[in-house]
């Protein structure tokens, strides 16, 4: 329970981040892809966790 809380805060961080870096750099930017990516793996971790419930 207390994992699944810290990937979704992790996970919206990370959004706000993405997208702002996206508005400002652009949203096919390496750095805006590097995020997008990092949350792709936060929410496969949070996918496993959702499964074995």
């Amino acid at each position: 329970m207390y994992l699944r809380k810290a990937l979704l805060v992790d996970i919206e961080a990370a959004r706000e981040i993405m997208i702002k870096v996206g508005l400002e750099e652009g949203f096919t930017c390496n750095n805006t892809i590097i995020i997008s990516q990092f949350i792709d793996q936060l929410l496969n971790q949070l996918e496993k966790i959702n499964s074995t419930d």
